[in-house]
């Protein structure tokens, strides 16, 4: 629980611009988040690979090692979408083993939330994180960033997954 908390803040830190990596690898290939409403664009590696899905991007590192998804929904959605994703996770061989609390916290004068599960899938041990956006727009949709990695694949691109979430530009 307390790994979790200090790993959220960790994040909520570098995307209020307070962490500065050194020799941290470069992004190129802005995204819009949705074509159709975009709110917000996010810059990935040139090596990592992007497609458009029904409300939004999906994201994979180039060993498929993280998983990510922006997707811009109602907050009368959250559960549909989640609902969705466990679909998908089922079918992947995914298994939640545990969860933490639900951290809330504002980042440059936006809401975000974070919450992080555990899980557990036939190549090892896996994280599951939901991150929640309030992009301050007037529709008040909201971005879902949701998050899939093995451990290693965490540790590995640790770097990289927060110079791509310090690039989250909003419109």
């Amino acid at each position: 629980m307390l790994r979790t908390l200090v790993c959220a803040f960790s994040l909520a830190l570098a995307l209020a611009g307070a962490v500065i990596l050194p020799s941290s690898p470069s992004l190129a290939g802005a995204l819009s988040i949705t074509d159709a409403d975009p709110v917000a664009v996010v810059t990935i590696p040139d090596d990592w690979t992007s497609s458009k899905i029904a409300r939004g991007i999906e994201i994979k590192s180039p060993d498929e090692e993280i998983y990510l998804w922006f997707e811009l929904i109602a907050p009368g959605e959250i559960d549909t979408v989640q609902k969705e994703h466990n679909g998908y996770f089922d079918k992947e061989g995914v298994t939640v083993t545990g969860a933490s609390e639900t951290m809330k916290k504002e980042i440059n004068g936006r809401a975000w939330s974070f919450t992080e599960l555990k899980a557990k899938s036939s190549d090892g041990d896996s994280i599951i994180r939901y991150v929640a956006i309030n992009p301050n727009v007037a529709s008040g949709k909201i971005i879902m960033m949701t998050y899939w990695a093995s451990i290693d694949g965490d540790k590995t691109h640790d770097a990289v997954m927060n110079k791509m979430i310090e690039s989250i530009a909003f419109k």
